[in-house]
């Protein structure tokens, strides 16, 4: 189980730079699709960083306030995902 979390532990770092790269994009060029990418970037480097802060929650229990805050950013954000493909259409 520590491997895996070390694993969604990268990934979240991983996905910081490259979402404010496609970003960067999507302002620079007003790109849909580099912005429907940054959103995608994002919301899975949230949901990757739940287990992540639930697997330390066990020992902290303080950090239950933060994975219930992350999975309401994580409902948030597909919310606003799944408008934005409504919107266009």
């Amino acid at each position: 189980m520590a491997g895996v979390v070390y694993l969604l532990f990268v990934y979240f770092l991983v996905t910081v730079p490259v979402f404010l790269g496609l970003a960067l994009v999507a302002q620079l060029t007003r790109a849909a699709w580099a912005r429907r990418a940054a959103e995608v970037v994002l919301i899975t480097g949230v949901a990757a960083l739940i287990p992540v802060v639930l697997d330390r929650a066990f020992d902290k229990p303080v950090l239950w306030l933060v994975v219930a805050l992350l999975a309401a950013v994580l409902g948030f954000g597909l919310v606003m995902h799944v408008k934005s493909y409504r919107r266009s259409s």
